[in-house]
């Protein structure tokens, strides 16, 4: 007790140098405190993001594959093995009381393209000329007419910029089949002959259109009805979820509006997000960008309006900018030119008015989607596959990570994959039993082609239902299907017939587990951990002999799941330099502080004291200083921590708001928090003390005498 008052009475008398000491053992205890709840915070937010949004705790690759699985790496089809026999995998592994479900599933990306407004209103007045309704074709016919005009002009300016003679043959017959349409004795003519007409500007002038969007998408394919109860963060925007068993399209939220929706609207959508932010349209440089754009950028809007709409649209206009210009372009430029005071507005009128005269989004909830891919062959692949609706990840609406998923079914997965499902047998044996094809055999193909032969019929599976067709045409495994074999010579409408009924077909449990998958999610119940799980679910995959490999999420995730070890590295450096630095600055007080003690630790050994004694003086000033300034530090990141653990911090980025699971950040202090703040500022004063307290030790009381005088 004598000690502890000893050391009290010498922080005190040493302010300077308490000061000093103290400073710096507060911030390195306030440091240890706030560092250890972010870094054990994200770690828990983002496993959050990860495990309940597409990776589950525990990811599963064929062993021995070429590449490593990474979900949020991984661009394409890598090689990443195959997975044959899931059926049994996961009936095996959910057996495990230590398992909740088994997901199937497989990341690609590939190419849509979302049409243009040509082929929209095209579409459009083939059907009213096939409804006889004369006034809504003449109105759709003057809209085409004047976006050929538009076309042409737009052609002709670039024909100016153009080298003529290195222009393909196919772009010198567009650009006069565009000329022919933009002439008046085309429209006078059409009533005359109006799908001959139609044909002519569907097949040559529609692809010669300007505006298509060509949209990279990445996916999940998977069990969409497992994956909708297995993984809580997804949940449903708009339309409607794909019914279990059949096959469809789900657009992620924030992919729908970044790349379908009209460029315009979106551009309206970030403002108004970045004003409710507190920005500024007069001094937020972003915010002037997308204003110019828009202003620029009329045509966006003017070439989608027909005549009625047009003069809907301007009347509008005019009210708002109280004008009497009749010029769209330059009422749209008009209007556009927003600022602070008139956006909120501007921005209602926009959708109340403008929106639903434009094709909002390029694709639409119901619509058929064409996806263009890579077989792992390295041909390409078409499927149609419709639009059901749109989902998001709970909590990381704004994430670009997040948002880059979007789902598909397995059986349209396996497809744009190159591999031979049961229903894609169906199809191509109903095509080639419509077109008359047969099959050749190797050693009596130059017989069949070339002469009399006695080649084998294909077995005609037109009535067959898709398990029947597969049945038809046996394998052990799923086979890769060759281009010649999808490459049918059927007609156009035996195949829209075809997908017509794949649409509408709806799958058994056994039809989706028994192909090929990429890979497999396995979520863990709530009372194991990724540990335990991992080890267990090893130990089945090594005594049943699957040829797998487990990865853990953070392993599966690349470079995002390691992200957590990158910051610990980051922090337990800065920590380390600041200890330094502060071991450095204590020791150096410490001794000084010792030289001044000279007259008083030699006063102490002349009456007695043993060095022992004084070098427990000095280790309990050590302990009194960490204990004192320690909790003075950890009490001020405690309050901190508590502070924005209850308001939350703002996630500044797309990236924070994947890191902190949502839009704000509420960082928390982890049990054991505490102690190692507390047991780190002990121990690097401890060291500090060390040196001193030596000196302190060989302090003489003839030293003391000689000091005195």
């Amino acid at each position: 007790m004598i000690l502890i008052q000893i050391a009290l009475r010498n922080l005190l008398t040493h302010k300077i140098k308490s000061a000093i000491v103290g400073g710096l053992l507060i911030f390195a205890a306030f440091l240890i405190i706030a560092g250890l709840s972010l870094i054990s915070s994200i770690d828990k937010s983002m496993s959050k993001s990860i495990v309940n949004s597409v990776a589950g705790h525990i990811q599963l690759q064929e062993k021995g594959a070429k590449d490593e699985l990474s979900i949020f790496g991984q661009m394409g089809s890598n090689e990443i093995g195959y997975i044959h026999n899931f059926a049994e995998i996961r009936k095996a592994i959910e057996a495990m009381p230590e398992v909740a479900a088994v997901v199937p599933m497989g990341i690609d990306s590939s190419i849509v393209f979302g049409g243009n407004v040509l082929d929209v209103k095209l579409e459009a007045l083939r059907n009213a000329v096939k409804a006889g309704d004369q006034k809504q074709s003449a109105v759709i016919r003057r809209h085409v007419r004047r976006m050929v005009a538009l076309l042409d002009d737009e052609l002709k300016n670039l024909k100016g910029f153009s080298d003529q003679e290195k222009m393909s043959d196919d772009m010198k017959q567009g650009l006069l089949d565009v000329a022919e349409a933009n002439q008046p004795k085309f429209w006078d003519s059409f009533d005359a002959d109006p799908y001959a007409h139609l044909e002519f500007l569907e097949n040559k002038i529609a692809k010669m259109a300007i505006g298509e969007d060509m949209l990279m998408l990445r996916y999940v394919g998977t069990d969409t009805e497992r994956f909708r109860k297995v993984f809580d963060r997804f949940e449903m925007v708009d339309g409607q979820m794909i019914p279990p068993g059949q096959r469809g399209f789900l657009f992620n939220k924030f992919t729908y509006e970044e790349q379908v929706k009209h460029k315009t609207a979106r551009r309206l959508d970030k403002i108004k997000d970045r004003l409710a932010e507190g920005a500024k349209v007069a001094t937020d440089d972003e915010i002037k960008q997308w204003i110019k754009l828009n202003r620029t950028q009329y045509k966006e809007i003017t070439f989608q309006l027909d005549d009625v709409a047009t003069d809907e649209v301007k009347a509008a206009l005019q009210a708002e900018l109280q004008s009497k210009e009749s010029d769209m372009a330059k009422l749209v430029d008009a209007f556009m030119d927003v600022s602070d005071a008139n956006f909120q507005k501007r921005y209602d009128l926009f959708y109340k008015v403008i929106a639903p005269r434009i094709r909002l989004y390029s694709i639409r909830m119901g619509d058929t989607m064409t996806i263009n891919g890579f077989s792992q062959s390295g041909y390409a692949t078409t499927v149609n596959v419709k639009v059901y609706g749109t989902f998001r990840f709970h909590g990381l609406d704004r994430s670009t990570m997040a948002g880059a998923f979007n789902i598909l079914d397995l059986m349209t997965y396996r497809d744009l994959l190159g591999y031979m499902t049961a229903d894609k047998k169906a199809e191509i044996a109903k095509l080639q039993a419509q077109s008359g094809v047969k099959e050749l055999k190797r050693d009596t193909a130059e017989a069949e082609l070339f002469g009399e032969g006695g080649g084998e019929q294909v077995e005609d599976t037109t009535n067959a239902t898709p398990t029947q067709a597969a049945a038809a045409t046996p394998t052990d495994a799923p086979a890769e299907a060759t281009p010649a074999a999808i490459a049918g010579n059927a007609p156009l409408s035996g195949a829209k017939l075809m997908a017509k009924e794949l649409e509408g077909h709806v799958y058994s449990q056994e039809e989706i587990d028994g192909g090929v998958i990429r890979s497999a999610a396995i979520m863990l119940k709530p009372d194991f951990d990724v540990k335990t799980g991992m080890e267990k679910v090893s130990a089945l995959i090594a005594a049943k002999k699957f040829a797998l490999k487990p990865l853990d999420w953070r392993a599966a995730s690349g470079l995002v799941g390691n992200f957590v070890g990158v910051i610990y590295a980051v922090l337990a450096f800065s920590i380390f330099i600041i200890f330094l630095v502060s071991l450095v600055i204590i020791n150096n007080s410490l001794v000084m502080s010792t030289l001044e003690r000279t007259r008083e630790i030699g006063t102490m050994r002349a009456i007695g004291a043993q060095r022992s004694e004084i070098l427990q003086m000095f280790m309990v000033e050590a302990v009194v200083m960490a204990g004192v300034f320690g909790a003075i530090g950890c009490t001020f990141g405690y309050a901190l921590v508590a502070y924005f653990g209850h308001f939350g911090l703002l996630a500044s980025n797309d990236f924070m708001i994947f890191l902190s699971g949502g839009p704000r950040f509420y960082p928390a202090l982890p049990p054991w928090g505490l102690p190692v703040a507390m047991l780190a500022v002990l121990i690097v004063t401890l060291i500090s003390t060390l040196y001193p307290a030596w000196l302190a030790m060989r302090i003489t009381p003839l030293a003391a005498m000689q000091d005195s005088e």
